[in-house]
């Protein structure tokens, strides 16, 4: 059984939208659109081959590259956790994908020159090539979109945080919390249990373990330090969060208690997921 497939509908480019989002009000789209030349580079390579995740090996084999994907992490610490990945999840079919992939994209019309240069670079050493690099931290993004609520936006945070008093940006970064609540890997019978007995016991008490209440706050420390430079504000919270001293009972975790309303909320409403 294969372990990827082709996406039906390539999501759209979520690094060239965040960077068109900050575009100046006083440009000229219009001109500019009519003097753009459109040279597609590895990435867009890469995300118009548009191979599919494996859910059954990429989450665990990809888990850091997809937080350094969420957090616009570049540079070294990016190059890093690129080779790591690759080193994880490369194998012959993932390499026949995307070499199919580029031969494809190499007969479209605008795609041809950079697709043929993509291709001589893949051939002559295929894991390390920069296309299948790019392949890789696609797969990855692909994990941190479907890891938070779809209007989740931690850029969005870093701009609230910037326009806050310090005093009041703890409890902004605090919504961060979700994206640390599957490191809980909290059961989904004991949260059925939890919100069946709800009038007996508050659930994120019932829930609580000082095993996933650390393991929320390692992994907001993690998106902390990968988002350093790409979100600043937003990342010395996160840092601060995660080294503070766990508090001993659950009803006094306020990162606990955001996180573990947000898996109540998701088992509850699993429509909604």
């Amino acid at each position: 059984m294969n372990r990827y497939t082709y996406l039906s509908r390539t999501a759209d480019d979520s690094r060239t939208t965040s960077c068109l989002d900050r575009l100046v009000d006083d440009v000229d789209i219009d001109r500019l659109l009519d003097d753009f030349v459109f040279e597609p580079n590895c990435w867009d390579l890469a995300s118009a081959i548009g191979i599919g995740v494996d859910p059954e090996r990429d989450p665990q084999a990809l888990d850091e590259l997809a937080d350094a994907m969420r957090v616009w992490c570049e540079g070294p610490e990016l190059e890093r956790l690129t080779d790591e990945a690759v080193e994880r999840v490369w194998d012959d079919e993932l390499a026949g994908m995307v070499r199919e992939g580029i031969v494809r994209l190499g007969t479209k019309e605008g795609w041809e020159a950079g697709a043929a240069d993509a291709l001589a670079d893949f051939d002559r050493d295929p894991p390390s090539s920069e296309v299948a690099r790019e392949v890789v931290r696609h797969l990855a993004m692909q994990l941190g979109s479907a890891d938070q609520p779809f209007f989740f936006c931690l850029d969005c945070l870093e701009y609230a945080i910037s326009h806050t008093p310090p005093q009041e940006r703890r409890a902004l970064a605090l919504r961060a919390a979700i994206l640390g609540a599957r490191n809980a890997a909290v059961p989904d019978d004991e949260l059925r249990a939890a919100l069946a007995d709800v009038l007996s016991e508050a659930p994120a008490v019932r829930l609580a373990t000082v095993t996933r209440r650390e393991a929320i706050r390692s992994r907001l420390g993690r998106i902390g330090r990968l988002g350093e430079r790409s979100m600043p504000l937003l990342a010395a919270e996160l840092r601060t969060i995660a080294a503070e001293p766990l508090p001993e009972c659950a009803e006094d975790d306020d990162v606990w208690q955001a996180a573990c309303a947000h898996l109540l909320e998701q088992e509850a409403r699993p429509a909604m997921n």
